[in-house]
């Protein structure tokens, strides 16, 4: 990397953007397709950052790192974003998502920034959380800081050889990080464009993938048929005459009940949900309850679950975007049975 220049509304190219023009964030995302993953990955920027990302230029992207995959989001202020050329190849956030090998699990790395120090937590690697900046001159506040990590490796990087590091941290900087010029390195502000040239193995993989692909789904429709009977038996075995969910008079579900009032259960659903979400499979198994839906909106059905007091502990395990562009989720948690 030659002469790095952080990029400003005045400048009129840049390669790295700093902190106060881009924020990012890094998410674990579970074993899902990419088009999952990209839902999973908005839904938790959506869901656990504290900032409305309406009012931010929002991008993501993915990658893997030790067989484990992980989903970056790249927010930037509108006026800030206008700045950048179209399309922005050429500029790359300036923190690493990834430590180059050789460097501890648990590391804090400064980065010399023209606003001045930027820390950045890695656990395992991997960037975990983002410190505001530090006036590189002020050791008071950044001795405050390496405290809370007394067993932590301190490492440091600059990226541009005219903003440099203080000298006390010269003899950490990082050489290696800064010849990487991979996503995990300085990822870029534009996600990398797919390639355009598949091979011929590509093609011998997708047909391949094609036969899996609808032996799974013959599979899966037989144990969805399965489930269906299940459940219908089970409807008549106990005659119960409530159970009716909306206008869903035949609810494609298989319902493991241990000691829940399960007609009550699906009538409040049906009260918190109305009639635009729908009930896939729901199982209450040792005190917790396991239920996938779908609906036109995942994130609106989970607001409405974890603001009602009969459910707790709610955990999302993935998000999926339907063909017909509903969203399918399925979520893990708890009943408040004192209720």
């Amino acid at each position: 990397m030659k002469e790095a220049r952080w990029r400003s509304p005045e400048a009129a190219s840049g390669l790295l953007l700093s902190r106060k023009w881009v924020q990012t964030f890094v998410f674990e995302l579970p074993d899902l397709s990419p088009a999952e993953l990209k839902s999973s990955l908005r839904y938790k920027v959506q869901a656990i950052l504290p900032v409305n990302t309406d009012e931010f230029v929002f991008h993501t992207q993915l990658f893997h790192h030790k067989k484990k995959k992980y989903g970056a989001a790249f927010l930037a202020p509108p006026s800030a974003a206008k700045a950048f050329p179209h399309p922005a190849r050429d500029l790359r956030v300036g923190v690493p998502l990834v430590l180059p090998p050789g460097v501890s699990s648990r590391a804090l790395l400064f980065v010399a920034t023209p606003e001045g120090l930027s820390p950045h937590l890695y656990e395992n690697g991997v960037l975990k959380t983002s410190f505001a900046p530090l006036d590189a001159r002020d050791q008071i506040l950044r001795k405050r800081l390496t405290d809370q990590f007394p067993d932590i490796e301190i490492v440091a990087l600059a990226p541009d050889r005219d903003v440099p590091l203080p000298f006390d941290l010269r003899e950490r900087q990082l050489k290696e990080a800064l010849r990487d010029r991979t996503i995990n390195a300085f990822p870029l502000w534009d996600p990398p464009q797919p390639s355009r040239l598949p091979g011929l193995a590509g093609s011998l993989l997708a047909a391949g993938g094609l036969v899996l692909i609808g032996m799974t789904l013959l599979n899966s429709w037989s144990l969805r048929q399965q489930r269906n009977d299940a459940w219908k038996s089970w409807l008549r075995q106990n005659e119960t005459a409530g159970l009716t969910l909306s206008q869903q008079d035949k609810l494609p579900i298989l319902l493991k009940a241990q000691g829940v009032p399960v007609p009550e259960l699906f009538v409040h659903l049906a009260a918190v949900w109305g009639d635009q979400t729908k009930i896939l499979d729901l199982e209450w198994s040792q005190n917790k309850l396991t239920l996938t839906a779908e609906s036109p909106s995942a994130l609106l059905s989970l607001r409405k679950l974890t603001a009602d007091p009969w459910f707790k502990n709610i955990k999302v395990n993935d998000i999926r975007t339907q063909k017909n562009g509903r969203e399918a989720f399925t979520i893990e948690g708890g009943l408040s049975l004192d209720r």
